[in-house]
């Protein structure tokens, strides 16, 4: 009985060792687009990993410019986080390609214990996606309104002139 228990928590030791091997990421970005609209841009990051092994990592970490931020992670898809990203103005979100650097709970406490810039760029990170920001838009030069009034303007000369043919 007692080598059944051993072997147990022998075998249970073993399955919760087990890590991420060969890690493949996928990000799909999701941000504001319209500077007319919000004050504060917005971004999103969903992220989904695939393991080769099958075993996820428990929590991911965000380095997003120098920020360490954790991911949500999904309830309902294992493998999928997701991650924000938040700004005062629209000119502090860079517009293009930024760099998310990922950690898992290992390559987290590494960065943790590093002190020194040397330290921190030599902690290799557990994954890497992109976030792609298109930049704002502030809407075309004329507003809609605009258009509106004059469209009403022309069809309201065309039947007054056309009013004053027939009473004439």
């Amino acid at each position: 009985m007692f080598r059944l228990i051993v072997a147990a928590l022998a075998l249970f030791a073993f399955v919760n060792g087990e890590s991420c091997e060969s890690p493949q990421f996928k990000g799909v970005s999701h941000s504001t687009r319209d500077g007319r609209l919000t004050v504060e841009p917005a971004a999103q990051v969903e992220i989904t990993v695939k393991c080769k092994s099958g075993k996820q990592p428990s929590t991911l970490y965000a380095d997003i410019n120098g920020q360490v931020v954790p991911c949500a992670q999904s309830a309902t898809s294992p493998g999928k986080y997701f991650v924000g990203v938040a700004a005062a103005t629209h000119k502090e979100l860079a517009k293009g390609r930024t760099a998310i650097k990922l950690y898992d709970d290992e390559s987290y406490s590494s960065l943790r214990k590093a002190r020194t810039d040397e330290a921190v760029k030599a902690v290799k990170p557990f994954g890497q996606v992109e976030l792609n920001h298109p930049g704002v838009s502030y809407g075309p030069w004329l507003p809609s309104e605009f258009f509106a009034v004059s469209a009403f303007g022309v069809v309201w000369w065309v039947a007054y002139r056309e009013r004053s043919k027939i009473l004439s």
